[in-house]
């Protein structure tokens, strides 16, 4: 580190030694991606232990999750504390009504201790009491800056998921397109749909969807909606496969290209980061994608045009690469070796090392 003084370095408290509380998206710490590819791979990463942080104990150190109830822990002071703020919230604008209703929507349902209305300054109040805040993209970062100029950009970690790189590039008498999320979100592919018909016309295609089983309701459990229910409406020929870390990969590789449909219009999907891109692209899988500001940028770095801005796109994209089994491979390779270079998990594993430094914690191994 150059710069820096490596006596004082070795004088800072190691971080593996400190009493690191966390607060989960989760408290099984496997279930959400938020856990496992974040704070909870990179300490798995180090070979430091932590616990789920308990509001009545004093730590070190706690890192909380987008999860977590912000109205109290903003106003913990006995140790150092990051926030985990991965998702663009602060880019809502203030007449969006599910951002006006969302203060209130999380103290109803017990997510917050505080009824808060206005959730974009509970935002900004926890930005600005954190030592430090983690986001995901550079116009995220932008917009928290002004409450806390300790803020870093790091992306998922996904050694996990990626058990599989796909070898092969040609196709049988069926083109499989494939998409991958959590159920919420299932309502983007509507972007697709129309072009997926069309195509089917010409082509044998089968969309087969990797999500959850149930789609949770905001106001219970009981009223969870089955996910087979809304993904047959989505296209004729569809295939449901429950998600799983352990399967994923291969479900992914045996398909031959993977879409990522974004509603535009709304900020916080329009925000999100190109995590899921290159987590298909280190699969070896070709991917299609909506205009956002991240991907946009990235398929013009990597030299790719699989962009959609409308539906008369998703249908030349997908059918371009229908076409020919070359240009999926070209795709394909082209994505892989700058996913390979920018979501490897030594250069993603020394991003939470720069983290920690900030705050004049060692990070090196007992």
């Amino acid at each position: 580190m150059m710069g820096i003084d490596s006596n004082a370095i070795h004088n800072q408290p190691l971080l593996s030694a400190l009493k690191i509380g966390y607060v989960p998206l989760n408290a099984d710490l496997i279930s959400a991606p938020g856990d496992y590819r974040r704070f909870v791979g990179y300490a798995n990463f180090k070979g430091f232990g932590f616990e789920i942080a308990d509001r009545n104990k004093i730590y070190d150190l706690v890192v909380v999750s987008q999860g977590a109830d912000i109205t109290y822990w903003r106003d913990y002071s006995h140790g150092v504390i990051v926030y985990d703020f991965v998702d663009s919230y602060l880019s809502i604008p203030y007449t969006n009504i599910r951002g006006l209703l969302r203060g209130i929507h999380k103290f109803i349902t017990r997510k917050h201790v505080k009824l808060e209305w206005n959730y974009w300054n509970t935002l900004k109040k926890m930005c600005s009491s954190s030592d430090a805040v983690i986001c995901s993209t550079k116009f995220q970062k932008d917009k928290i800056l002004p409450y806390c100029n300790n803020t870093h950009v790091i992306l998922d970690i996904q050694d996990s998921v990626v058990k599989r790189v796909k070898g092969r590039y040609e196709i049988t008498d069926t083109f499989k397109i494939v998409w991958e999320g959590l159920p919420c979100n299932l309502y983007q592919l509507k972007a697709v749909a129309k072009s997926l018909n069309r195509l089917s016309k010409k082509y044998n295609i089968e969309l087969h969807i990797i999500t959850d089983p149930l789609i949770p309701s905001p106001i219970g459990s009981f009223f969870d909606i089955n996910t087979s229910l809304r993904i047959n409406k989505i296209f004729h020929k569809t295939v449901f496969h429950e998600w799983n870390k352990d399967t994923v990969a291969k479900i992914i590789c045996s398909c031959d290209v993977a879409i990522i449909p974004v509603d535009t219009k709304y900020a916080l999907t329009n925000g999100k980061p190109e995590n899921k891109l290159l987590l298909l692209w280190r699969m070896g899988i070709p991917v299609v994608a909506s205009d956002t500001p991240v991907y946009s940028l990235i398929m013009k770095k990597v030299g790719l045009n699989l962009i959609c801005k409308n539906s008369d796109d998703w249908f030349e994209k997908i059918q371009s690469l229908i076409a020919s089994s070359k240009y999926r491979e070209q795709v394909a390779k082209l994505g892989k070796g700058y996913a390979e270079k920018y979501s490897d998990s030594s250069l993603l594993i020394r991003e939470w090392d720069a983290l920690f430094q900030s705050l004049n914690f060692n990070t090196d191994s007992i």
